[in-house]
């Protein structure tokens, strides 16, 4: 893990997390794709007196799997149950439960889990005996869930349960002061001679980051496969693909949100793989998926 960001984005953060480690209050935490939010509830829980920290991604297990997954069932509850099996969720009792990507569930699992959160009790599949879980829940989201609320795709009285308290983690174009201690990481991490002057962090800090820190990984990452140093010339080229649409877009004066959406679909004509894209971009395919879907329903919007 890295500590030493030094950006005064990052320090608030850091001051954020360290007002609200020990507290027995739901918190949200929330920014886009890549900014790290898996890292800085790590850091919450080294940080607090809680014994235990357990991460799971609402979008890993199929819907029909998840609460057998996260529950646990009793021998017989369905075809293969031949046994009786302890869910996810029980470890975290005493500890921290971390539910990534809570946007990702369906409205149906909404409902339920927001009994589960108001109660701290759950039926394993199968029982009917409640399991109580004395645990701290935190919810992270990479999306603007306000909207999705507004949609209809969130219910409203879940996300006030769930964000007691909100954290927003900016995007690395916003605390640009990080990427010298990054670079430095990620060319350690990956074996690799860290050989950019001030010019090339510089270009590096001038660079958009639509994929923010996990894109930036991914940058040295893909350099580290053919090559034993990272240089100026690279982060020349990786700018060299995106300056063309950059102007462009600076010449119509589109907000954010635009270039990044101009962006994605510069590189999906380039390349014509959502596979290579994602990787460009330094995020999922899943995703990337949920942008395009995203972009869709704005146009049928329109």
């Amino acid at each position: 893990m890295i500590y030493n960001l030094e950006d005064p984005g990052s320090a608030l953060v850091r001051e954020k997390i360290h007002q609200v480690a020990d507290l027995n209050t739901n918190l949200l935490i929330y920014g886009e794709t890549g900014v790290g939010k898996d890292f800085w509830i790590q850091y919450l829980w080294e940080n607090s007196t809680y014994p235990s920290l357990v991460n799971l991604n609402c979008g890993d297990v199929p819907e029909n799997l998840l609460e057998s997954e996260w529950f646990g069932y009793k021998k017989g509850a369905f075809t293969g149950a031949d046994r009786d099996k302890e869910g996810r969720w029980v470890s975290a009792r005493g500890g921290i439960l971390f539910l990534n990507q809570i946007d990702l569930l369906s409205l149906n699992m909404q409902s339920k889990l927001l009994r589960i959160i108001e109660r701290k009790r759950f039926f394993p599949l199968g029982s009917n005996q409640e399991t109580a879980i004395d645990t701290r829940f935190v919810f992270s989201t990479d999306h603007d869930i306000q909207q999705k609320v507004r949609n209809g795709l969130f219910r409203q009285d879940l996300y006030y349960r769930i964000s007691a308290f909100n954290l927003r983690i900016p995007p690395l174009r916003e605390r640009k002061g990080d990427i010298r201690a990054l670079v430095k990481h990620f060319a350690a991490k990956l074996n690799i001679k860290n050989e950019l002057t001030p010019r090339g962090i510089k270009a590096l800090k001038d660079y958009p980051w639509y994929g923010n820190i996990r894109e930036l990984e991914n940058f040295i990452t893909n350099i580290s496969i053919v090559k034993k140093g990272l240089q100026d010339q690279d982060v020349e080229r990786l700018i060299k693909n995106t300056t063309d649409l950059l102007e462009i877009a600076k010449t119509r004066e589109l907000p954010l949100a635009e270039v990044e959406r101009e962006y994605i679909h510069f590189l999906l004509k380039k390349y014509g793989n959502k596979k290579k894209v994602a990787a460009l971009l330094g995020i999922s395919r899943k995703s990337l998926y949920n942008k395009l879907e995203r972009y869709r329903e704005q146009d049928g919007q329109t």
